[in-house]
């Protein structure tokens, strides 16, 4: 699996890949009132001048979280270190910035959802750090409700927006 994941990352990179993404600056405070009734803010998480302005964005594997969840199951920890394994065999050839979207399914409010993003992607972050990734190469957004995959008004489909997203950002 590693073998594949840095074949793909090479073959990505060798093949001039490029996407283009919005970063999308949330400045807030929101109150979660479905959970612990404490007020968190947000950190701002535009991508600062001085920050490596990638040339590609390679999408890495998406991480699905169960409701009203930031925590991460077990299949989710092999995502997350394969993930960290690609992002370490590009840093090592590139310099690289990592983007970890949250994301939430419509149902709760929109702060409550920003909140829940933000905890998702920083739950990620965490454990990139964990796996050796510097935190200075990692940005965080959340975008809460506002990136579904799927509009159906299903399990299924809800269970498909509630991800955090890693995109490597490669110069």
């Amino acid at each position: 699996m590693k073998n594949l994941l840095k074949v793909v990352l090479v073959f990505a990179l060798a093949a001039g890949l490029t996407a283009c993404k919005k970063n999308v600056k949330d400045d807030a405070n929101a109150d979660l009132t479905a959970g612990t009734g404490t007020e968190m803010v947000l950190e701002d998480s535009a991508v600062t001048e001085s920050a490596v302005v990638p040339t590609q964005e390679i999408a890495l594997g998406a991480v699905y979280f169960s409701l009203d969840k930031a925590t991460l199951t077990p299949d989710a920890r092999k995502i997350v270190e394969a993930n960290a394994q690609a992002i370490k065999s590009a840093g090592a050839m590139a310099s690289y910035r990592v983007i970890i979207e949250g994301n939430c399914d419509d149902r709760g409010t929109t702060s409550y959802n920003i909140v829940l993003g933000q905890k998702r992607a920083d739950e990620l972050k965490a454990n990139y750090v964990r796996l050796g990734i510097p935190a200075a190469n990692i940005e965080t957004v959340s975008y809460g409700e506002e990136k579904p995959v799927c509009t159906e008004a299903t399990q299924s489909c809800w269970a498909k927006n509630r991800r955090a997203e890693t995109l490597l950002g490669v110069k």
